[in-house]
């Protein structure tokens, strides 16, 4: 059984070697890119957030499985288009 790990900001770049800064985080969990935090250190509004680090994991593999669908996508459109000319 895996422990379960909490994750801070800082973790991420250490850990996960996710680079983004706070406002870019923000801005990506708005957008639906970046999962929401999985809660805060305090009940102050100003408090860091943290996520459990399965959370950032499964955001990860989705990331690799979508990139690796668009590209397969696009292999299979480049040998369509060279195939029909």
């Amino acid at each position: 059984m895996r422990n379960l790990r909490i994750l801070m900001r800082r973790d991420l770049r250490e850990r996960k070697g996710i680079r983004y800064s706070r406002q870019h985080i923000d801005r990506l969990v708005k957008e639906g890119k970046f999962p929401p935090p999985d809660g805060k250190t305090a009940d102050s509004p100003t408090a860091p957030n943290w996520w459990w680090e399965t959370t950032i994991d499964r955001h990860l593999k989705a990331q690799a499985q979508a990139l690796a669908a668009k590209r397969a996508e696009a292999a299979v459109e480049s040998t369509t288009t060279t195939t029909t000319t």
